[in-house]
């Protein structure tokens, strides 16, 4: 079920996992996943919204849309900052979480695809990254794993950093 690219590593509580999510149950069981690892080794999560980012702006306000929102949404964004962006369902999922005992949250990026899911992560300091096989679909996977720029710094920088495949099925 699940395809691991990178050597496991060891417990490193205090890490960050960062994985997929949506508006739909597509990327459930990355999320279940993901949520299982934290819980067992006391990670932090950050739920990353694949479907945030659109055509016609950013999910965030920007500098011209409020003056001094930037400070309001910072890398992580807690249930209460997800609902002001319209984003209920990933609050929801942030709630679920939570009452797991994992201390989580949530991203709205403004761009689309892996090259900006890796330069987060890069940002972030995430220990393990997980994904959806579907991504193969859109040559994502393989553009994350191999193929951007910032998927060659993130390996660069953070050698420890894991991403996991998890089937969609």
């Amino acid at each position: 079920m699940v395809d691991e690219v990178a050597q496991a590593q060891p417990d490193r509580t205090g890490q960050t996992i960062i994985a997929l999510t949506g508006d739909d149950d597509e990327y459930r069981a990355v999320r279940k996943q993901a949520m299982d690892s934290a819980a067992k080794h006391g990670h932090s999560l950050i739920l990353y919204d694949w479907d945030a980012p659109t055509f016609l702006g950013s999910p965030l306000p920007t500098w011209w849309s409020g003056e001094g929102s930037e400070e309001l949404f910072s890398g992580r964004l807690d249930q209460t900052q997800l609902r002001a962006a319209g984003r209920a369902i990933i609050a929801d999922q942030v709630a679920e979480a939570q009452a797991l005992g994992i201390e989580a949250g949530g991203w709205l990026p403004a761009e689309h695809g892996p090259g900006a899911l890796a330069a987060y992560a890069l940002e972030q300091g995430a220990s393990t990254i997980f994904v959806s096989s579907a991504l193969q679909d859109v040559g994502g996977l393989d553009g994350l794993l191999h193929g951007t720029d910032q998927a060659a710094a993130l390996d660069r920088a953070t050698p420890a950093c894991t991403v996991v495949v998890v089937d969609r099925r």
